[in-house]
């Protein structure tokens, strides 16, 4: 910490600096700013976590590498500019930022890591760019203000619980590029109401239009919501498929179905028939 120094809130880091280490400024409470110099490529493994007066923060083109956990739960971080030369986002990187209400990925950003934006309650919008190819494990988990997301055709992975308690988000698109869906990748999204799978998708479908998303080759129904109708061909309802669906108020499961998975319709508050 002896060469980083803070005067009046704003974090001073000296030029030619090419690495902000892990743990540089973190648990500071003092810190309220920062200008990072165009010579650091790196910014290290909790580099800022829990810097909570920090409001803001611009990543300059040098950086290539945002470390794990950089900047967690920096609760007062509000906006942050991620510049086109970082390629992944790395796990936890913005972890419980509560007060971030939206952010822009660029266009080199090829991976968004587990728990990236996971807790970030305040985040109304983002835009995934066409350069994704992976969304990790509880990537934007409980961003309960997220209203809307795009999956582009770049996407072949979204991992478990990648977008679970966005309490507010009520439609999603699979596209064809999409060949792994993680387990409750979408579960307890309470308003969920539109779901569609692209029809050249090979390995899950919404066949007979039915508001949900199936895996083709088991026939499992791994995604409902409240205007779901469960297909005849269904075999089997998956792990929290309809958790917390709260305005299902009826269903009806076909005969084929041999298997309900565990929390299946749990948090259905306003179901009185199946």
């Amino acid at each position: 910490m002896a060469k980083y120094k803070i005067i009046n809130g704003e974090g001073i880091i000296p030029n030619g600096t090419t690495e902000i280490e892990d743990y540089a400024f973190s648990w500071n409470h003092e810190l309220k700013s920062i200008t990072i110099p165009t010579s650091v490529t790196k910014v290290g493994y909790k580099a800022f976590t829990k810097c909570q007066a920090l409001t803001s923060i611009t990543i300059p083109e040098s950086v290539t590498e945002i470390g794990d956990c950089a900047f967690s739960e920096c609760g007062a971080l509000t906006s942050i500019t991620i510049p086109e030369s970082v390629t992944e986002i790395g796990c936890d990187a913005f972890k419980g930022c509560k007060a971030l209400t939206s952010i822009n990925i660029p266009n080199s950003v090829t991976e968004i890591g587990e728990y990236a934006f996971s807790g970030c309650e305040a985040l109304a919008s983002i835009t995934i760019p066409e350069s994704v190819k992976v969304i990790g494990d509880r990537a934007f988990f409980e961003c309960k203000a997220l209203k809307s997301i795009n999956i582009p055709e770049s996407v072949t992975k979204i991992g478990e619980y990648a977008f679970c308690g966005c309490e507010v988000l009520t439609s999603i698109t699979i596209p064809n590029s999409v060949t792994e869906i993680g387990d409750c990748a979408f579960c307890r999204c309470g308003t969920l109401t539109n779901i569609a799978v692209a029809e050249e998708n090979n390995m899950y479908d919404s066949r007979d239009n039915c508001n949900a998303i199936i895996e083709t080759k088991t026939n499992r129904l791994i995604q409902g919501c409240a205007k779901t109708i469960i297909p005849k061909s269904t075999k089997v309802i998956g792990c929290a498929a309809f958790c917390k669906c709260k305005t299902l108020t009826s269903i009806t499961i076909p005969e084929l179905v041999t298997e309900i998975g565990e929390y299946a319709f749990s948090g259905c508050e306003a179901l009185a028939s199946i």
